[in-house]
């Protein structure tokens, strides 16, 4: 069977697990089995980005305000231009397919087809990420500009929540969206099996690279309130060092895993088959791909219900949303749910099958391939 040729289109390297979450890496595998894909990328324009770097210091200084260079026109112009060369005399593809590069394609000139691919429009991640709050209006109408041109641009947006989907929707004026979710970046497993408790006390997994957004403050504070309620509790955070309390005999910190490594994908699912609870307590978030990876462990996920979070819980099914800092409910939880283990067996059998069935690569390029073909027809 001949098959189709599409072109990916991004900045990200699809061929480290590094960008994004490794997300474009898993992609770029899942759809070479169903296409045949030509990867084009764009220099890094790192002499552009320092300057804007440096332009965004001084209306800091002058202004008070933040200017957001890497998704404004200058740089959105530059990648058009780019990539509209290098895809000038391609005709015999089916679409070119773009994961999370709205700023790259809103000045592209291409006849063939986009579909683009991404977990959120930035325009609705000002004041709600702190790392784009008290951004300038003309900055905020820059990237509002920048992102409509690329929607105007798209065939179909596939996004990885009912969040970002409808905020879109709503704001720049497009129906042809689709929800489709991200799958797993871990990949070793098959047996769909309930886990059981630890029977050497309760252990939490917390992971995260910004330890504010995520809520490693409050991961603590679980932490710390399950020990004073007697419970046996140790708490694992990997991918950051907190700024307190790491100190503890029940804290293990692993600050960095490399899981471009086979040594360092194997230590994760090894910490993961060790894991009671994966708790995020984050503040601020799109989809956190981890959420599916603790899934494919069979670990029930406690997080908040913020962003696109509640696209991957289903409340007692696979996993509890709280509100935001909510530590007793937390808590409460998990004691409620080591004095019913049959229950959190339940639970963690529902996890792996949501993986199976839902949150794992093969399944997303079932469901895209799917759903560009109807679109199509």
């Amino acid at each position: 069977m001949i098959k189709e040729r599409i072109v990916f289109l991004s900045a990200k390297n699809p061929f480290s697990k590094r960008d994004w979450s490794g997300i474009p890496y898993f992609m770029m595998q899942a759809l070479r089995r169903e296409f045949e894909v030509e990867y084009i990328t764009a220099p890094s324009f790192e002499f552009l980005k320092k300057l804007g770097y440096y332009f965004g210091k001084l209306i800091l200084v002058f202004t008070g305000k933040k200017y957001v260079f890497d998704y404004g026109l200058i740089i959105a112009w530059f990648y058009g231009r780019h990539y509209s060369r290098q895809l000038r005399d391609k005709y015999d593809f089916k679409f070119v397919f773009v994961p999370a590069g709205l700023t790259e394609i809103a000045f592209l000139k291409t006849n063939i087809p986009i579909i683009s691919f991404g977990d959120c429009s930035t325009l609705q991640l000002f004041d709600y990420y702190p790392s784009l709050k008290n951004v300038s209006r003309v900055s905020i109408r820059e990237v509002d500009y920048v992102e409509q041109k690329a929607f105007d641009k798209i065939a179909l947006a596939f996004f990885s929540s009912s969040w970002a989907s409808e905020f879109v929707k709503e704001h720049f004026k497009i129906k042809n969206v689709a929800i489709v979710p991200f799958g797993s970046n871990i990949l070793k497993r098959s047996e769909i099996r309930g886990r059981k408790l630890s029977e050497n006390g309760c252990h939490l997994l917390f992971v995260g690279v910004d330890w504010e957004r995520k809520g490693g403050d409050v991961a603590l504070k679980i932490l710390g309130s399950l020990i004073e309620n007697q419970i046996d509790a140790h708490l694992t955070i990997l991918g950051c060092i907190p700024p307190f309390g790491y100190d503890l005999l029940n804290v293990n910190v692993i600050e960095r895993l490399d899981k471009n490594s086979a040594e360092g994908e194997n230590e994760f699912m090894a910490i993961l088959d060790q894991t009671d609870f994966f708790i995020l307590p984050t503040r601020a978030d799109c989809t956190p791909i981890v959420i599916a990876e603790s899934f494919s462990a069979g670990v029930p996920v406690l997080t908040s219900d913020t962003g696109g979070v509640s696209s991957l819980i289903k409340e007692g099914y696979n996993g509890f949303l709280f509100g935001q800092g909510d530590v007793q409910a937390y808590v409460k939880r998990i004691i409620l749910l080591m004095k019913a283990p049959l229950q959190y067996e339940v639970i963690s059998q529902n996890c792996m099958e949501d993986f199976i069935t839902t949150f794992n690569w093969q399944r997303w390029v079932e469901e895209f391939k799917k759903t560009t073909e109807s679109h199509s027809n």
